[in-house]
């Protein structure tokens, strides 16, 4: 059977039903889903050697005839296979654990390609190979790719799958203009595919990575353009400017703004003056004062009216859209308190609060309809569709990674001829160069100064020697009456680094802290669970949070003093920077523990670079140089967006494709001459999703 781009998956020889329903799960429906679902890493077995010349712990492929095979039992239900194979050089001693089949399948005299590793544990042993009929060339004597597996779905049959449907690759439109292709010499689009899944070589592997890097930055750099055209043709509510009613303001809260701070709020105040929707990104140091500045525009915006065709209608809404419910919950607090003269409302999906009292998701809704909430707080959901939002003048997005550039040509789509004030924040520093190039289509306002009267955190790394006298410090904080964060990082059950999970924490630290009140917070509670965890911590009734990194971002507790992070070595500088910063929220001095795993000098110099520095700037810039190409864009480092290639390292070719798409746009003919990078602009305009 003819196989072409649109052929289900069950249509590939060898998949079932079941084969299709767990493809399915990963969201594979086609060949062509199947084609754009890239290995996470990949087995060099590339090196063929006879047996008599075979290396120790390096991964090889032996050509090889099975001389000898049967079966035996081990502990307990483990099975072993012992195996001895040939080549015209010598035997070799192979041993598989719990694969009885194999005895059926490498019969005794059969050709195959054995690989993996030989070591010393069970004599000079090939341990566990991979094998396959000799000349078959899929899953050894290559570049193998790693892919992840869901149901009952084998590496093996993934990658013959895959194999079979790169046979149309080539049938991919290549929607890349070719002047960039041949200029820059880059692999064709299928030629990359390829090579992404079966390369021939590292260099063709880095050379088809780099082609498709490029693919999603130009894209990105294409929708930047699309919402400034956007932005251009699209009114917004203009604020008016009422400088006595911004001193009065700033004067009345409780501590004294910084020099970042007014600078950045003026940007914000002269921006929404305009006719012309704002769309600038705050970018602030961990506890630099991000909120204060939104709350200064809301309180700007929320006692304007709103100026339409017909006049004044009531005052115009701010709305304010948190990455999670926790921090949405938390800011409402903060919003209510500052914003004494404005209606505030919370709207998430389990949490909705009115001018400070519980309330039903009714009572909001029909107090929006009825112009009597000035500023909405809540997550993406509340972008969605039966919520009024037509006296919508400003949007708050905290956490910019959570809020693309597609949510905001969305957001810019709503009405064709009006569109609201945009303010996104990101607690992620980020050099400005880089930011600029991110962030193509925005402003930029940048933090970089704390309030005054905080205190350094004092940072250390923890060998394992030291780490009790480190738990009696960490109880003597608590007998001060003070409370502490321990941190584990998102560890799936098998992973094999065998970080432990926040359930052992747990329970570790009720043998070592006897007495104290230790409570678990982590994604998989429910939302008023979490929310409970959270309120209980905030309010003194724990002792010790042992959490995921849910905490990363927004758990505001000034009594924490203590942050303790298990196997520290698995975050990124970044994110270390942003946990640290839960604590020393207050004049009270503070600490952090970094607990390693891993004591390689690798692990050791980005861990120290964090002690070293206090400066979540210099510490993006480290972490650019330490990690590098090994930090991928999105959840593995919030702030950025969330792409499958490009990486914080790929400055050069965020910089090229910028360059690229300012020259090309400059014709005004281009997308006419090139529609295909029109239609996948629209391709990636679809995949829009606010929550």
């Amino acid at each position: 059977m003819a196989i072409h781009l649109s052929t289900p998956v069950s249509g590939l020889p060898g998949n079932g039903d079941k084969a299709a329903a767990d493809f399915a799960s990963i969201g594979i429906k086609t060949v062509r889903d199947l084609l754009w679902y890239v290995p996470f890493r990949y087995d060099d077995f590339s090196r063929r050697e006879m047996i008599a010349k075979v290396p120790f712990n390096i991964p090889v492929t032996i050509d090889a005839i099975v001389k000898s095979i049967k079966l035996r039992p081990g502990k307990g239900r483990m099975t072993i296979i012992d195996a001895v194979i040939e080549d015209e050089s010598g035997e070799l001693k192979v041993i598989w654990f719990n694969q009885p089949y194999l005895v059926k399948t490498l019969p005794v005299g059969s050709r195959h390609s054995f690989a993996g590793l030989v070591d010393y544990r069970f004599g000079k042993t090939l341990s566990n190979p991979i094998h396959e009929p000799m000349g078959r060339n899929v899953n050894t004597g290559r570049i193998v790719p790693v892919y992840s597996l869901t149901g009952s779905l084998t590496m093996r049959k993934l990658r013959e799958s895959m194999q079979r449907s790169l046979s149309v690759v080539d049938t991919l439109p290549d929607w890349l203009p070719q002047e960039i292709v041949l200029s820059e010499k880059l692999p064709t689009l299928s030629h990359a595919l390829l090579n992404v899944h079966f390369p021939n070589s590292h260099e063709e592997l880095n050379r088809a990575i780099d082609r498709l890097k490029f693919d999603e930055l130009f894209l990105h750099q294409m929708l930047f353009d699309e919402v400034r055209r956007d932005r251009k043709i699209k009114n917004a509510t203009p604020i008016a400017i009422d400088e006595q009613a911004l001193k009065t303001f700033v004067d009345s809260l409780p501590f004294q703004l910084t020099k970042a701070q007014k600078l950045a709020a003026w940007e914000i105040v002269q921006d929404l003056s305009k006719p012309v929707p704002m769309n600038r990104l705050l970018e602030g140091d961990v506890g630099s004062g991000k909120t204060v500045v939104a709350a200064i525009a809301a309180h700007t915006v929320s006692k304007s009216p709103l100026l339409t065709k017909e006049g004044a209608r009531g005052r115009s809404l701010v709305a304010y859209l948190a990455p999670t419910e926790i921090l949405a919950a938390q800011q409402e607090r903060s919003f209510f308190k500052s914003l004494k003269d404005s209606r505030v409302a919370l709207l998430t999906r389990s949490r909705q609060m009115l001018n400070g009292e519980v309330c039903k998701k009714t009572d909001v809704i029909d107090a929006l309809s009825n112009g009597e909430v000035d500023c909405l707080i809540g997550t993406h959901a509340i972008l969605q569709d039966g919520i009024d939002l037509s006296r919508l003048a400003l949007v708050v997005v905290d956490e910019q990674h959570r809020f693309g550039v597609e949510q905001r040509h969305a957001l810019l789509e709503r009405d064709p001829n009006h569109a609201p004030h945009l303010l996104s924040m990101t607690a992620t520093p980020i050099p400005r160069s880089l930011a600029l190039t991110i962030y193509g289509d925005l402003e930029l306002s940048i933090l970089d100064e704390l309030p005054k009267g905080r205190k350094p955190i004092g940072t250390a790394i923890v060998p394992e020697q030291h780490r009790e006298d480190m738990w009696k410090h960490v109880r003597s904080e608590i007998s001060s009456g003070r409370q502490v964060f321990v941190v584990c990082p998102l560890i799936d059950p098998s992973d094999a680094l065998g970080s432990r999970s926040v359930m052992d924490v747990e329970k570790m630290l009720k043998k070592i802290l006897t007495g104290v009140r230790i409570g678990v917070l982590h994604g998989k509670l429910k939302s008023d669970e979490k929310q409970k965890r959270n309120e209980d911590f905030r309010d003194g009734k724990i002792d010790v949070l042992v959490s995921t990194t849910v905490v990363e971002v927004g758990v505001d507790v000034p009594n924490a003093t203590v942050m303790v992070i298990m196997s520290a070595e698995r975050f990124g500088l970044a994110q270390l920077h942003q946990l640290r910063g839960r604590v020393g929220r207050s004049d009270m001095q503070s600490y952090c523990y970094l607990l390693p795993d891993d004591a390689s000098p690798i692990s050791s110099q980005r861990l120290q670079a964090v002690v070293d520095s206090q400066n979540g700037f210099e510490l993006a810039e480290k972490d650019l140089q330490l990690r590098g190409a090994g930090n991928v864009f999105g959840n593995a480092q919030s702030g950025f967006p969330d792409f499958k290639f490009a990486t914080t390292a790929d400055v050069p070719l965020m910089k090229l494709s910028r360059d690229w798409a300012m020259k090309l746009l400059e014709d005004a003919s281009f997308f006419e001459a090139h529609p295909l990078v029109r239609e996948r602009i629209e391709e990636a305009l679809e995949q829009i999703h606010l929550e």
